[in-house]
Order: structure tokens, then sequence, then C-alpha cells
């Protein structure tokens, strides 16, 4: 046999033995996956059959049959089960988190609840009787939470429609004006003077104001109005050389204040009767109350914008 009839020779042998190998390794991998699947099939029953007997552990010491289609087993540690509890209305709702555990110290509860801002309540580790008591009172005080936050929050929906009826009552009063009012103003960019940079440049200063007219008066005036922003109201006489003023023509809409830029607007406060705020569940609920009122504020026009045109 020459040197290449025994190098095929040994690759066969080689190859032989490599798929025997694999053949075998395939095999243990299959017994070891089936019998972890069996031994996990196992425990799934085992475990489930302890939920089966905790479930009917809590109905024989009082807690009613009706709750068992509520709980829901989770994934946890052999010596210990952990049960959730899908509360549904109106005992709770869908953002309700409540958990049982059942270890040998006994039965432990967790209760809480995100939209009614419930922080979570522990029963502490307890025999099943005591246990069902203190579940079965959490049932009915998360039951009168969540009706109350129903409640209020058909109240604030109702309280809230009627408030922006009053609303626009009031800001209808605070600008009564038509629909199809409008106001023309300027806004007026000039340069007022200079000045030196450090690297001994000469930049213009420049200014921006408003004025009900493009014109300077007879005398060769223009009157610039206060603003929000705390300009005061003043009186220039601008060269058109040296100031360069320039006119940018604006029209506004006034059906609402809101169409105004804000330098031309203030702050207005009213009070409102007839509502109030209550505090509950972690936020802030509108109802309406006889004896109560609420402050408002919106924006209102500058009194010298108060000369519409309409057309």
């Amino acid at each position: 046999m020459n040197m290449n009839e025994e190098l095929e020779a040994l690759a066969q042998r080689a190859s032989e033995v490599y798929e025997a190998e694999q053949r075998s390794f395939r095999a243990r991998q299959a017994a070891q996956a089936a019998e972890e699947e069996a031994e996990r099939r196992q425990a799934e029953r085992q475990a489930q059959e302890r939920f089966e007997q905790a479930l009917t552990l809590l109905e024989c010491s009082g807690l009613p049959s009706v709750t068992r289609p509520w709980m829901r087993r989770l994934p946890t540690y052999p010596d210990s089960l952990t049960i959730q509890l899908r509360l549904p209305e109106p005992f709770g709702c869908s953002q309700c988190d409540w958990k049982i555990t059942l270890r040998d110290e006994g039965w432990y509860g967790i209760a809480g609840c995100e939209r009614i801002n419930a922080a979570a309540a522990r029963s502490g580790w307890l025999p099943p009787e005591s246990f069902v008591r203190w579940l079965l009172f959490g049932l009915e005080a998360s039951r009168r939470e969540h009706v109350r936050w129903q409640a209020l929050k058909a109240e604030d929906e109702v309280a809230r429609a009627e408030l922006a009826e009053r609303q626009a009552e009031v800001l209808a009063r605070a600008c009564p004006w038509p629909k199809e009012a409008t106001v023309t103003l300027y806004q007026v960019h000039y340069v007022r003077g200079m000045v030196a940079t450090e690297e001994g440049e000469l930049r213009w200063l420049e200014e921006t104001g408003w004025s009900r007219s493009d014109q300077p008066d007879a005398e060769g005036y223009l009157t610039l109005e206060p603003t929000a922003d705390g300009a005061e109201r003043r009186i220039l006489k601008l060269d058109p050389e040296l100031h360069r003023p320039v006119f940018q023509k604006r029209v506004f809409s006034l059906t609402t204040p809101n169409d105004l830029p804000w330098e031309l607007t203030a702050w207005q406060e009213e009070q409102i009767s007839g509502f109030r705020w209550q505090q509950a569940h972690g936020r802030s609920w509108l109802v309406r109350d006889p004896a109560g009122s609420i402050s408002i504020s919106f924006r209102v026009p500058l009194p010298w914008v108060f000369n519409p045109t309409t057309g």
C-alpha cells in the first residue's frame, strides 16, 4: 500500500469515527433534552397541582369561588408559589397590581393600583383564614376607591365642559369684538446707536417697538407704545439716514388674543364661581360646587391695542 492509499484509509477511518461520535453526541443530547422536558412537565404539573390546592384552601378559608378565575400562577422558585390577581370592575382595573405568595411561612399579599394612586399594601405572613380576611378587606377597599375614581372622572369631565363654556363667556366679555375684527399695527425696527467691540469694530445697536402708525406726526415724532416685555411708551424722532427705520405692517385677527404676539397682551385673572378643585388619587379633579370658585388666567390685548377695525 503506497502513501496515498494509506492516507485515504486514514481519512476514511477518521470520518467513520467522527460520524459515529456525532451520532452518539446527538443521541445523548436528545435523551438529555427529553429528560429535561419530562422534568419540566412534571414540575409544571406539580406547580399546577399546588396552585389548585392553594385556591381550594383559600375557598375553604372563606374566599368566594367567584375569585378563582381572577387568579393566575406566575413562574417562581420551587419552594414557593406566586399568584397574580387580575381584578375585574368594580373591584379593580388593568392598572391594579395584586400578588399572593405562598411559602412555608404562610400567605403574603401585596396590593396596589397605579390608577387610583394606591401605595402597595402588604399583609405580612399570615395563616390562610387571616389572609382571606385581609384579602376581602382589600377587595372592598379597592372597589370603593375605584367607584370613587369613576365618579370623580365623570364629574371632572362634566365640570370641565361647563367651565369651558363659562371661560368662553368671560373671554367674550374681556375681548368684546365681532369675529371679523382686525387691528393694524406696525412693528418698527431702527438703529439707536453704535458700539465698538473688543476687536475695535463698530456694531449697530438695534431696537424694536410697536406703533399704531407708520408715519411720524406733523412735527416728525413717532410714538412707540408700551409692551408686556417692560418697554415703556416712547416718543422718538427718527432720522431716515441715521436711524434707518423699517416699518413692518402687521394685521391681526382679534378673534382670540392668542393671535397677537405675547408682548402685545397682558395677563388678566378672573374668578369663576360654582367650581372647586378636589385632590384625590394623586391628582386634581374639577368638581362643581355652588359655594366654590376657581381662578382662571388668560391674556388680553394691552389697552392701546383696543381699537380694532372691521371689514
